[in-house]
């Protein structure tokens, strides 16, 4: 299993402008949402693409000239609301994991717009929930070398999920729901023992995310916690 070390927190141009030798994982500032992408030397890999704003300009330069695909955890808007906008054409994206069930006819038409993608290579492992009624309980749980992406994923859910036996190995997790009080529970840290650092791609200042009890939590289990708010671009080489 691929350690994650903390490379870069803010992203210069002349860092991006250079060939990916090794690969990295960016944690993207969006505000309140979340995009993470995976870079190698010929793929870029987006583990959900929203937010309330987006650095088109640095994640073009890393990834336009790639092959790029999306794995979507669920149909909230913080999580997929970059699909919408003008510069996504730049990537030729296409869909390596949907949302499951349905949402609004304006969602639904909007990822009907991505292909699916062609077989991709990836070192993906994918929990996914029942069918439910609520938006964050329908997130997928994403994991990949060592990288723990819950989506917004609740409580309960984390309870069916938390023991899955790759979890165990996972060294880097983004908060669940951007660091909210409804996920990252005290059993599933608990079930994570390799954790080393988790980030939060939220905006305190706004949402107050995240929560005050979580960050307890952190503490209590002796984990670290980068804040994009307070970093921008968080990059991790792997």
């Amino acid at each position: 299993m691929k350690v994650f070390i903390l490379l870069l927190i803010t992203l210069s141009a002349s860092f991006i402008g250079q060939d990916v030798v090794r690969g990295y994982v960016v944690v993207w500032n969006v505000g309140q949402g979340q995009w993470v992408t995976k870079i190698s030397a010929t793929q870029c890999q987006h583990f959900d693409m929203g937010g309330e704003f987006f650095p088109w300009k640095k994640i073009l330069q890393a990834c336009r000239e790639k092959t790029n695909s999306a794995v979507f955890s669920h149909w909230d808007w913080d999580h997929i609301g970059a699909v919408s906008k003008p510069s996504v054409r730049f990537l030729n994206l296409c869909a390596k994991l949907r949302p499951l069930g349905g949402s609004s006819k304006r969602k639904m038409k909007l990822l009907k717009t991505l292909p699916d993608c062609a077989d991709i290579p990836n070192k993906l492992r994918v929990w996914s929930p029942l069918r439910s009624k609520n938006s964050n309980a329908q997130s997928q749980v994403v994991f990949t070398e060592g990288l723990l992406i819950p989506g917004d994923s609740p409580i309960a859910q984390e309870h069916l999920w938390k023991d899955l036996p790759w979890l165990s190995f996972a060294k880097v997790l983004i908060l669940g729901h951007h660091g909210s009080n409804t996920s990252t529970s005290e059993p599933l840290l608990q079930r994570l023992p390799r954790l080393r650092l988790t980030i939060s791609s939220a905006r305190w200042a706004r949402y107050k995310h995240p929560h005050p009890e979580v960050l307890r939590r952190l503490k209590s289990h002796n984990l670290p916690l980068l804040r994009t708010e307070d970093w921008g671009n968080i990059w991790l080489e792997q």
